[in-house]
């Protein structure tokens, strides 16, 4: 009974993913046309308010496309194992800083798998000869999430859709909140 509740709960927050996904962009140029059809803002006031509606949807297609990755991982990656970190994965950024995509190794009726990260940070995040908990998929081993790493993905999705989600009512409120703070002008 708990394994049904709980792939009721996964399908749901993807149907849930899916509705926002399509909603909110909609909502936003709704947003961006009430803006431009407003009399009392200056033409500038309009495009710039306008823009503050609709180029933050970078950032939330940005933070949608992380969480629908994790969304399918967890729906689909159910068993448990325990895997070694074999390699922490290391790549040179522009800039001279590294991204960590680690690598695992774990077994799975008596086969070795070797995966690697699909997303990276900026951080490391396990330790080579480590071992961490592992959920993978039953058809499907190289499908898989580590616990530690979904969270610190988890932290970047929020982080981009709250901005993509946030900035947009900014420039339907610009008005109000110039009045609020006039520096603002």
């Amino acid at each position: 009974m708990d394994i049904h509740k709980e792939k009721h709960a996964k399908d749901s927050a993807l149907k849930r993913w899916y509705w926002f996904v399509i909603f909110w962009p909609l909502l936003c140029f709704v947003f961006a046309g009430i803006i431009i059809g407003q009399s009392g803002r200056t033409i500038d006031e309009r495009i710039s308010d306008a823009g503050f509606t609709i180029f933050p949807l970078i950032f939330f297609a940005i933070g949608m496309s992380i969480r629908h990755r994790l969304l399918k991982e967890r729906r689909h990656a159910i068993i448990l194992t325990t895997a070694i970190v074999v390699s922490e994965g290391r790549r040179k950024r522009t800039g001279g800083n590294n991204n960590y995509f680690p690598e695992f190794e774990f077994q799975v009726k008596g086969m070795d798998y070797k995966v690697k990260s699909p997303s990276g940070s900026g951080v490391k995040l396990v330790k080579i000869g480590e071992r961490v908990d592992l959920y993978y998929a039953p058809e499907n081993p190289q499908l898989f999430y580590v616990p530690v790493l979904q969270r610190y993905s988890n932290r970047c999705s929020l982080l981009f859709g709250g901005i993509g989600t946030l900035f947009p009512l900014v420039g339907l409120f610009a008005p109000q909140l110039r009045s609020l703070f006039p520096f603002l002008y």
